[in-house]
């Protein structure tokens, strides 16, 4: 030890040191009573001290404290009775950091709780759900805030859908017709018709005889007086789809101007323009025009001539010309509503 640390000029408590002690058993004969307690007690607290600086060292490691300081550093700062000092004090710093730890963790936690940032104002594709307002709580920025529906992605309108038009009808077609398939049935004592399409016209010549037969077969048509059949074959009448063109040669000598239908002889003419689009007085109702013009012209080939309208407001008779005009009544397809009463 350096010579200065045994200067008697030292306070009465410094010269109780181990130091001053250790300088002192130096000078006491080395077989004395008194050198001997002082060896033993100067070894144990050597050991004592040692035991305290690894026992600091250990804690510092864990502390994340910087060790690669060299320990003269603490030797010269104190003796060895002094290092007992720091290491108390480094246990307690230890306990003092976990503390702190704790506590800025829990309030970390109650400040992310507490988060004072401003939430977003709902948006129609976002709601809240239970409350009005949206939950603060802490989450990963890729999830969506709790208590909030997640935003859904912007969808890609639905591809638009281009309005069908309707089937142009030639003003003129070749001439030659297509006759519908029909069912054999018994035709004994039946007036029997063929229905055919002329070739060109954008109508489905089987779905067109089906049509036909539906309505002539209906109670409310002729059937309810006369007995129809349809055949594929020879028949009684022939109920044709012809274009404009067509139709007025059909018709001839009768002036139907290619738009109006006729019934000549055996032929059923009813043109194909007003088989597309209909006529105004039934305001658009293309399916029921339809049956109103295959019972009006299938009428006059059982015999039925034209008729006015009795009364304002009243059903038409199938026999007024309602593709002209409505003349005050009201729009009717079917015969045995107004022409077969009373028949």
């Amino acid at each position: 030890l350096p010579r200065r640390g045994c200067s008697s000029r030292r306070s009465a408590t410094e010269s109780n040191s181990p130091q001053k002690r250790a300088c002192r058993r130096r000078r006491l004969p080395p077989g004395s009573r008194r050198h001997a307690q002082l060896s033993g007690t100067a070894h144990r607290q050597g050991r004592e001290a040692c035991t305290r600086r690894r026992e600091q060292r250990e804690q510092d490691s864990c502390t994340g404290s910087d060790m690669s300081k060299p320990r003269t550093a603490r030797r010269q700062r104190s003796g060895t009775h002094r290092a007992a000092v720091p290491a108390r004090t480094g246990r307690k710093a230890w306990l003092i950091a976990a503390v702190a730890a704790s506590l800025s963790i829990a309030g970390t936690v109650i400040v992310a709780d507490r988060d004072p940032r401003p939430t977003s104002a709902p948006t129609p594709d976002t709601a809240s759900i239970g409350s009005s307002e949206a939950s603060a709580s802490v989450v990963p920025e890729t999830a969506a805030p709790q208590g909030e529906i997640a935003r859904r992605p912007r969808l890609s309108p639905a591809p638009s859908v281009p309005a069908t038009t309707p089937p142009v009808v030639p003003e003129r077609g070749p001439g030659t017709f297509r006759t519908a398939r029909a069912a054999e049935r018994p035709t004994a004592g039946k007036t029997t018709y063929r229905v055919e399409v002329e070739r060109g016209l954008p109508f489905d010549v089987d779905e067109v005889g089906s049509f036909v037969e539906a309505t002539l077969a209906d109670d409310r048509s002729w059937a309810a007086k006369h007995a129809l059949s349809r055949v594929d074959g020879e028949s009684d009448l022939r109920i044709v789809i012809a274009s404009p063109a067509t139709a007025d040669s059909l018709c001839a000598p009768l002036d139907t101007g290619g738009r109006l239908s006729c019934r000549n002889g055996s032929d059923v003419v009813i043109n194909g323009w007003r088989w597309q689009y209909g006529a105004d007085s039934y305001g658009g109702q293309l399916e029921s025009y339809r049956r109103y013009v295959v019972n009006h012209e299938t009428g006059h080939a059982l015999g039925y001539g034209h008729v006015g309208c009795p009364a304002r407001g009243e059903l038409a008779p199938v026999m007024l010309q309602q593709t002209k005009g409505l003349g005050g009544c009201v729009a009717n397809p079917w015969p045995a509503r107004v022409d077969l009463v009373g028949h």
